[in-house]
């Protein structure tokens, strides 16, 4: 039997999602990590949507979502004033908000999801050295000093920054660090703008303070300065230092005590490549950016959700270039995402009397616009990624606004009366063949020729008005990756290129 184990290096968000992934694929997977714990803290705090329909999937989304808090709106302030007042109920997806949830809590949902299905984390156990010729050899250190070498067909490395797995396969970490000093703390905190079921950003003269109610007791707090408060640098930081760099944006809210606080810093650094041979690299080995717009893990778990797949469908028999597609997409995502913070965190952090008065006097106007709020809303809860120019993607054209490469929202259907949804019921981790008024001939050949695919049989009659306005007309066939994208549109009489496009992805 061929070798199939994937050695996943790093069980945080990442590493775990990569590993139900993975497991629910049938496929052998080992965790390992260094820490003989998971996360106390919780730096990550943001689910963002297009995460949660991934949790659907998995059925951790309602866990989820009783354990946070749903915030629906963010309000921007300059120098007290109001600038910019901006909501999330208008996105396409049944989670039109942003979670707020510890990552501790979303670790615990992960873990406990993935040690259902047989995968437990070897801890602590440490990645000391790796190479790959004509196989990948790998040395693990366990607790008591004892070394195991192993031979997996492929690594994921999911070990954050300071990847050891990005290190030993000596991939360039590009970028460089942010010039201003933050401070991150879980608060008790009282005063006339403590916020409520809300983000709030508060800007004055280029520092930043950032505030998200993480319970009725405690709110989350970041705090970005450009100068370097005088601290001595061999002491913890305390709430008086925390109180004194909330002062100095002039937010009126008292610190009344802190379950944690940390000073730390922020680069802007992406991997020059996320695969090497047989080795990848997710999550923030891969890129590592500032915390706006809450985008970081989500994009990890994003990452792992298209790696999995595809090493998945290699296994099954597909051609290893289709592992190439990994970086093309990802990769451009991340890159997409280091200019959106980069720029964003330049934008709130401006502090040129005359580009501030600029930016409070157009901001409040330009985000009122609806193209622009449409733009902000997909990418801040990551529903507007798309894969178009994708390698992989095949497009034969036709009417209807869903293009192969573009997620597939979860449309509303009527079934006699009563109301779902397309996606409500997708929880395996299989292709998802759609065809559209397709006859019963059709279907049954779609069903014998996809044999690692769900057919299903789709009325026009089922979709409401946005269903028909994405969808098209009759006669056409969709095919759903197992991350949510559609990899394939076209109408059934291209049934010739549909096997080109099965046989790629090992379907047929």
């Amino acid at each position: 039997m061929a070798n199939n184990i994937v050695l996943i290096v790093g069980a945080g968000p990442t590493g775990m999602t990569a590993a139900i992934e993975l497991k629910r694929l049938g496929m052998d997977v080992r965790i390992i990590d260094k820490s003989d714990h998971m996360a106390r803290y919780s730096q990550a705090l943001v689910v963002q949507a297009r995460t949660l329909e991934q949790f659907q999937r998995y059925g951790l989304a309602d866990e989820a979502i009783a354990r946070g808090r749903m915030l629906r709106r963010a309000k921007f302030y300059s120098e007290g004033k109001l600038i910019v007042d901006f909501t999330l109920n208008r996105v396409a997806s049944r989670y039109p908000y942003a979670l707020f949830i510890p990552q501790s809590q979303t670790e615990c949902l992960l873990n406990s999801h993935m040690e259902s299905l047989g995968v437990k984390t070897e801890r602590p156990v440490e990645l000391v050295s790796l190479t790959q010729d004509s196989e990948i050899r790998a040395t693990l250190q366990h607790a008591d000093g004892r070394k195991e070498d192993v031979s997996p067909r492929w690594v994921i490395g999911c070990d954050g920054a300071h990847s050891a797995v990005r290190e030993k396969t000596g991939t360039a970490f590009e970028g460089g660090r942010v010039g201003m000093s933050f401070f991150l703390a879980d608060a008790e905190i009282i005063g006339p703008e403590t916020p409520g079921d809300e983000l709030s950003l508060h800007l004055n003269r280029g520092d930043v303070v950032f505030m998200g109610r993480l319970s009725d007791r405690v709110v989350r707090l970041i705090v970005a300065l450009h100068e370097q408060p005088e601290m001595d640098s061999k002491r913890e930081l305390t709430i008086a230092d925390l109180q004194c760099a909330v002062d100095r944006v002039g937010v009126r809210v008292q610190i009344q005590s802190a379950e944690w606080m940390t000073p730390f810093h922020v680069t802007d650094r992406q991997a020059k490549h996320y695969r090497i041979g047989n080795v990848f690299l997710a999550g923030d080995a891969s890129h590592i950016h500032s915390p706006v717009g809450g985008q970081g893990m989500n994009t990890g778990i994003q990452d792992a959700a298209s790696l999995g797949w595809k090493l998945a469908a290699v296994a099954r028999g597909a051609d290893d270039r289709l592992l190439n597609s990994y970086e093309e997409e990802r990769g451009e995502v991340g890159r997409a995402l280091l200019r959106f913070t980069e720029r964003g965190l330049k934008v709130a952090t401006v502090s040129n009397p005359i580009l501030e008065k600029l930016r409070d006097t157009f901001a409040p106007i330009i985000t009122k616009l609806p193209p622009v709020q449409q733009a902000a809303m997909g990418f801040i809860t990551e529903t507007a990624i798309e894969y178009r120019s994708s390698s992989i993607v095949v497009d034969y054209g036709g009417d209807g606004h869903l293009r192969a490469g573009d997620r597939l929202p979860d449309l509303s259907l009527r079934n006699g009366g009563l109301q779902s949804t397309l996606l409500q019921d997708w929880t395996t981790p299989r292709h998802r063949v759609f065809g559209l008024n397709l006859d019963e001939d059709d279907i049954e050949t779609l069903r014998n020729d996809l044999r690692h695919a769900d057919v299903i049989h789709l009325a026009t009659a089922d979709l409401d008005a946005e269903g028909r306005y994405l969808l098209g007309d009759d006669g056409k066939m969709f095919v759903l990756r197992p991350d949510g994208y559609v990899g394939f549109r076209g109408r059934m009489g291209y049934q010739a290129e549909l096997m080109n496009y099965a046989r790629q992805e090992a379907l047929a």
